[in-house]
């Protein structure tokens, strides 16, 4: 494994990923096999960064991978690394949390040791089922439902020794997890279950669980408060950035972040001048991620452009087609307020969309900055 991930650095790979995520999983509720891997295993393969002196380093990094942690890599490699947790995130369940990681991560830097934050701007909402309630598999009491076919998980919800375990769970919750059992953030059709529940006279966990397998729900549970996502998203230890981009597409699609930065956090609540939330979504990330010749408009940067309107830039809600192969279903989003965009100098797209041509004018980097 060091081998290959000193060929892939020698043939322009940008960094090395990993995950200590608590919430993933695989089939049947199997561990990721990064998520139970050693420390030393991890630190054996970060250490080709420092080898080669290049490269980042992103991990979700859940409770394990705490800032000291990743703090005492960045000393030994001198590489760039990057958080992308929950923890990270303002919630009502922990107001107080994200903040501290922040300002770990800012004493990190002020010390040399270049430890970043992936902030997102949206909420973070998740779309789910309980076929598959993807939500609460960092629950034990999910160890059984996640091993057992799917239709078959209904029946499991209807259990006494299921309802109790999860009530433990959140009554005595890990670190790391995505839901710690407040109920008024999850909705159907946009109505708090909780509501739904005391017209019913059922408690909220039991009124979910009732529910079919089918039925859509919605999760709102992290970045959802203005006031508390505002000094987050302006921390010098943050950078823009995604989570899982498209990882869960048939739930939720982050894509078009920077619209909404542009829409909401700019024009909305002027919380960032539009020269200071273009630069924070431009140069800031080029800079940090260490790719070079992007990120501003002067003389020998690739033109990389967008002609937007201040006054209209945005995205829309979430919006579903079923375009896939085998007739997937994905969640997609569309942008408002854009004019065009430009690679290397060449427009790609206009107000209709991608514009034909026979060739892109795009290419892979290969080369990133020490």
């Amino acid at each position: 494994m060091r081998s290959i991930l000193g060929e892939a650095l020698d043939a322009g790979a940008a960094g090395f990923a990993s995950s200590f995520s608590p919430n993933h999983s695989g089939w049947e509720g199997r561990p990721m096999p990064s998520t139970i891997a050693s420390d030393d295993e991890l630190k054996a393969l970060v250490g080709i960064l420092g080898e080669k002196k290049t490269g980042v380093f992103v991990i979700a990094s859940g409770p394990r991978a705490t800032p000291e942690y990743l703090e005492a890599i960045v000393a030994d490699t001198g590489r760039p690394a990057f958080m992308v947790t929950v923890l990270t995130m303002y919630s009502r369940a922990q107001p107080g949390k994200a903040m501290e990681y922040y300002r770990k991560c800012a004493e990190a830097n002020a010390r040399g040791h270049e430890l970043y934050i992936h902030s997102a701007c949206q909420p973070l909402s998740f779309d789910f089922t309980l076929r598959e309630p993807y939500l609460f598999y960092s629950h034990d009491a999910f160890d059984r439902i996640k091993a057992a076919e799917a239709d078959k998980r209904a029946e499991l919800y209807g259990t006494a020794s299921f309802r109790e375990r999860l009530r433990h769970n959140f009554e005595t919750p890990k670190e790391g997890i995505l839901f710690y059992g407040d109920w008024s953030q999850i909705e159907r059709d946009g109505v708090p279950v909780t509501a739904l529940a005391k017209r019913e006279g059922k408690d909220p966990l039991d009124y979910v669980f009732d529910l079919g397998l089918d039925v859509q729900l919605v999760a709102k549970l992290y970045q959802n408060d203005d006031a508390g996502v505002a000094p987050l998203l302006k921390h010098p230890a943050g950078v823009v950035a995604l989570s899982d981009a498209g990882a869960h597409l048939i739930y939720f699609c982050d894509a078009g972040f920077g619209l909404h930065f542009l829409a909401h956090w700019v024009r909305e609540t002027g919380t960032f001048t539009l020269e200071e939330g273009v630069r924070r979504l431009t140069s800031d990330p080029a800079r940090k991620y260490r790719i070079p010749g992007r990120g501003q408009i002067a003389q020998g940067q690739a033109a990389d452009l967008m002609l937007f309107d201040p006054s209209t830039v945005g995205i829309s809600p979430l919006k579903k087609t079923k375009d896939l192969p085998g007739g997937g279903v994905r969640m997609i989003r569309e942008p408002a307020g854009v004019h065009g965009v430009w690679v290397n100098g060449v427009r790609v797209t206009d107000e209709r969309g991608y514009t034909d041509m026979k060739q892109g004018p795009g290419h892979v980097i290969r080369q990133f900055a020490s």
